[in-house]
């Protein structure tokens, strides 16, 4: 009997230093759900769903989505779109790219040196056509209004798991409300690339190179996430056929 209870507390002991183990190693960039929960206002897309957005309270009066495009929740990484396609893929290459007319290389036939455009027309972006009027993908402007430290604070953690950036508005009467946008990588060809490591959402414009002063025709901008040492959060490049995440604001009708 002896023996029997003395196994037993070996056991106890055993099993309670697993659960003060797994306590010690509770991630502590982890954060609740309802952090991003707080100055929730519902739209009516036209395609008939309903989409939150959240006021930040920023001077330009926009409203953030709450979730990518084709998610269901602020972690998910949701549909990838080519910039300046209206419908999510699977595939991503320059030879079912939408405005490219041949199968190997870059030959574009929108939004090129021909035309001169090099910003999405409203017809051309995918919140417009999916949900109506008023919505759109965000302008280098717009992200940089987001990334400014008098109207957010920015912090690295993780939601249900999945690591990205909380914006937190530091308006007055604003203060709290916020958006989660995971570093969700980029689609190249039928591969995620840099899933957990880096984080891509396409801007409305293509990509101006300052160096050489000229309009780069086969890339477009996107805002960029890189969690390390130092967190940068800043514009670049990528080829317009990768497959990126939107991140729709809306701006009202």
């Amino acid at each position: 009997m002896k023996k029997n209870l003395l196994t037993l507390s070996i056991a106890f002991i055993s099993f309670s230093a697993i659960l003060l183990s797994g306590c010690d190693k509770e991630d502590p960039d982890a954060i609740q759900t309802d952090v991003v929960n707080k100055g929730l206002q519902l739209v009516t897309g036209a395609d008939g769903k309903d989409y939150y957005v959240v006021d930040l309270g920023l001077p330009s009066g926009n409203l953030w989505a709450t979730c990518n495009m084709g998610a269901a929740s602020p972690e998910l990484t949701g549909s990838l779109y080519a910039w300046g396609e209206k419908e999510p893929k699977q595939n991503f290459e320059w030879s079912n790219y939408l405005w490219n007319s041949d199968e190997n290389v870059a030959d574009l036939t929108k939004y090129c040196s021909t035309d001169g455009k090099t910003q999405l027309e409203a017809a051309d972006q995918a919140p417009a056509y999916t949900m109506g009027q008023g919505w759109r993908i965000p302008s280098k402007d717009d992200f940089l209004e987001l990334l400014t430290t008098r109207n957010c604070t920015s912090k690295w953690c993780k939601l249900n798991g999945v690591g990205g950036f909380l914006f937190t508005s530091v308006r007055k009467g604003y203060e709290g409300n916020s958006i989660f946008m995971p570093i969700s990588g980029m689609k190249d060809h039928d591969v995620i690339r840099f899933e957990g490591q880096y984080g891509w959402y396409w801007c409305n414009s293509l990509f101006y190179d300052s160096e050489k002063q000229k309009t780069v025709y086969t890339e477009a901008s996107a805002l960029w996430f890189e969690h390390d040492d130092v967190d940068n959060h800043i514009i670049k490049s990528r080829p317009r056929s990768v497959g990126l995440p939107i991140r729709a604001i809306y701006v009202g009708k």
